[in-house]
């Protein structure tokens, strides 16, 4: 899964920071719609669009960031 070292794949944290940020983001994004005189179905398709986002831009990242941990790992066994 995603290229990582088993020691890193089994760590929830990341993956749970991913999710509570995320959700957060699509919270905020909930709210403020709510001022704006959108109907419901739109108000909800944005903010399903922007927790997508928000997932997949961070997932990337910390998976990104998690692959380099892992490969300076290796590299200090060697």
């Amino acid at each position: 899964m995603f290229n990582l070292c088993g020691k890193c794949r089994r760590k929830p944290w990341p993956y749970l920071m991913v999710l509570f940020i995320s959700t957060f983001i699509a919270f905020v994004t909930w709210l403020t719609l709510s001022a704006a005189d959108l109907p419901a179905s739109s108000r909800n398709i944005m903010t399903a669009g922007a927790f997508l986002i928000a997932v997949g831009v961070l997932l990337s990242y910390m998976v990104s960031c998690m692959r380099r941990h892992c490969a300076d790992d290796q590299h200090s066994l060697h």
